[in-house]
């Protein structure tokens, strides 16, 4: 049962949380940010992988009051429950490396499977796990994201293009340039699906409109992306998400840096993140803010793009290995330690 956050009792919240950090019990709160009154952001809880070694790294708010997080170590998919129960369950196919994780406009949690070149879905804990084919040998599907047109589009880094399948099990696929090697992707507030080339120092998008359709078994090809360069040489693009000013931001990860792109590709802004040398994980809280992972360092920053003030806290547990990030569904921060194979909870209000 989900535990309610009280109003005026934040000195009492505060000190419980700091009571319960290292618990894996600890309960995912229900809220949403105020303006007041503000709060020092701080790591509030870890919570530990079910099985030892699993390496925590995709992460997505669930579709029960939960966080979600894919084992690729150990082939599984994790779980934490709104009473901080953690448990995990095994994927269908054996070495599927479970990377990428996001809920569905089906409700259902989809995840790619590099390692078996398939892309999956379950509706719940330990539920049927439906699976589907890349029709193409080689594929490695890695990131995944829900379009505006609610489909599910997947990176493939091995093939260099994008995968669309619908939720009815329908495929299609876009090719990109050779040596793009596209790793996160996210939906753009413009209609558009955006995505990093990190084996080009680029950004791509494409029109979720401009999807061809298809009727299975076929999977036909779309149209091209266009490609944006303009980015500093070898900024070690990393993950790209969607922006409360209408622009998609991108981690710069050998600059320490955050870049700003706007919807016609141009590289508005790279912001030195003080503090941050190697950011990669990005997520926009509820704040507006933005939450940048670093797991070189093992810092969480809070990065303001109003104001440009920048805010860095550690984990509880070092060595981490921060890797992604999400925004849960209490609208606090959960994100992956790879190295300390579990999951940490980052409150800010």
């Amino acid at each position: 049962m989900t535990v309610k956050r009280l109003l005026g009792a934040t000195v009492v919240l505060m000190a419980a949380a700091f009571l319960a950090a290292c618990g894996n019990a600890t309960p995912i709160t229900s809220g949403t940010p105020t303006p007041s009154p503000t709060i020092t952001p701080f790591v509030s809880a870890e919570y530990k992988a079910a099985t030892a070694g699993s390496q925590p790294s995709g992460i997505s708010r669930g579709n029960d009051g939960g966080v979600w997080f894919t084992e690729p170590a150990v082939d599984k998919i994790g779980h934490i429950a709104t009473d901080g129960t953690v448990s995990d369950f095994g994927v269908t196919t054996p070495n599927a490396d479970p990377m990428g994780i996001t809920i569905g406009a089906d409700t259902q949690m989809w995840f790619t499977e590099p390692g078996a070149g398939k892309v999956a879905r379950v509706a719940g804990v330990g539920g049927v796990i439906d699976e589907f084919t890349l029709p193409t040998a080689g594929a490695q599907p890695t990131g995944i994201t829900t379009g505006p047109d609610g489909a599910m589009w997947i990176t493939d880094p091995g093939l260099d293009r994008l995968w669309r399948i619908t939720t009815s099990g329908a495929c299609s696929y876009y090719q990109l340039t050779a040596g793009a090697k596209p790793t996160s992707i996210a939906a753009g507030p413009d209609g558009q699906v955006w995505f990093v080339e990190s084996g080009l120092n680029k950004v791509g998008a494409i029109p979720a409109a401009q999807a061809v359709a298809s009727v299975p078994p076929a999977c036909p090809q779309g149209p091209s992306p266009t490609e944006y360069g303009g980015f500093t040489a070898n900024a070690g693009l990393g993950v790209i998400a969607a922006g409360p000013d209408s622009a998609m931001w991108v981690t710069e990860t050998n600059l320490g840096k955050l870049a700003r792109v706007l919807t016609n590709g141009t590289v508005a802004q790279e912001i030195a993140l003080k503090g941050v040398s190697a950011p990669y994980g990005l997520v926009l809280g509820a704040d507006q803010n933005f939450y940048i992972g670093d797991g070189t360092d093992d810092v969480i920053a809070q990065y303001n793009p109003q104001s440009g003030a920048i805010d860095v806290v550690s984990p509880l547990t070092k060595p981490a290995g921060i890797d992604q990030l999400a925004l849960g569904p209490d609208s606090e921060i959960y994100f992956t330690e790879k190295t300390a194979n579990q999951v940490g909870q980052y409150r800010y209000f």
